[in-house]
């Protein structure tokens, strides 16, 4: 169940922040990410937000690391300020 402060990554724009709460796919997709460091109490902001169903860029440990939008729209995150 999700409250009224936690969205999915697709929905913050670019320049905004965020922390990670869960990514919501399978084993695989979720160690696929855990890999590249997007993990769960991760702060991060996003740098970009590419257009036509283009990738979504975010940076996370001086890191840019390009998320596919489909990935993207699985990751529960909470904005910060």
């Amino acid at each position: 169940m999700h409250n009224h402060s936690t969205i999915y990554l697709t929905a913050l724009k670019p320049g905004e922040s965020g922390v990670i709460l869960s990514l919501e796919g399978g084993h695989c997709f979720q160690e696929r990410l855990r890999i590249l460091g997007v993990k769960e109490k991760k702060k991060f902001r996003v740098v970009a937000i590419h257009p036509f169903r283009g990738p979504v860029v975010i940076e996370i440990d001086d890191r840019q690391i390009s998320i596919g939008r489909g990935m993207a729209s699985k990751i529960l995150v909470e904005r910060c300020g």
